[in-house]
């Protein structure tokens, strides 16, 4: 199993553009993000009847995992069945393609089709939602502003506009109505890399007195629709 490097911190809006303008001159801009906007990302988390993964993030548990649907720009053309698994500031995550029938399906807990699946993602969910009930959790909306380089895997994201939703099966709607955060989490910037962090990239985030992000995205969102 690999896992890569991840690294959150909270940010004020001028620190995003002078960071931002640094980037720019070094990495290259995600193709899916448009200038000045980049793109939408909306996660469906799931959890169990123990509600392991709020619990095990609460607890300061380093090894834990997380279930989610993730979706882009409110589109069903690309719907990812993920499980992210963390460890420390180390993360692993793999991921499976499904059709929204299929979606529907694991949303209503419907797993039965899964139970002879050769798809390691898959057959998880199958197991979790069979012997632990694993059911739709909270709904996390924000907008990703992405640079990538060609090696390493190396992502530096700035994530904005952040906000939470009661669970519901129909996640390509633009309605739903969300929660906003408070602005302290209004900008949140996230660096991911395999094995190192070259130098100059480093020298650039180190200019700046950043505040890591002790608490995840699943766990504001989930504390702000209780």
């Amino acid at each position: 199993m690999k896992f890569r490097h991840e690294q959150k911190f909270l940010i004020e809006y001028d620190t995003y553009a002078r960071i931002r303008s640094s980037l720019k001159q070094c990495m290259t801009l995600d193709a899916n993000s448009v200038e000045g906007l980049g793109y939408h990302i909306r996660s469906l988390y799931f959890d169990d009847m123990f509600e392991s993964s709020l619990h095990e993030k609460l607890s300061g548990i380093v090894n834990r995992k997380k279930y989610r649907v993730r979706i882009y720009n409110y589109s069903q053309d690309t719907i990812k069945l993920e499980i992210k698994r963390k460890f420390n500031d180390y993360t692993n995550k793999v991921a499976t393609t499904i059709q929204r029938e299929e979606f529907e399906r694991i949303y209503n807990a419907d797993v039965s089709d899964l139970a002879f699946t050769d798809d390691s993602v898959k057959m998880s969910y199958y197991l979790e939602m069979r012997n632990n009930l694993l059911r739709p959790k909270v709904i996390v909306d924000y907008y990703r502003e992405a640079f990538v380089l060609p090696y390493n895997e190396i992502r530096v994201t700035f994530d904005t506009q952040l906000s939470a939703a009661k669970p519901r099966m129909d996640i390509f709607s633009d309605r739903i109505h969300s929660v906003a955060l408070p602005p302290c989490y209004s900008l949140i910037l996230e660096v991911k890399y395999n094995n190192f962090l070259p130098s100059h990239i480093k020298t650039i985030l180190e200019r700046y007195d950043l505040t890591r992000l002790s608490v995840s995205k699943f766990l504001l969102c989930r504390d702000r629709i209780q």
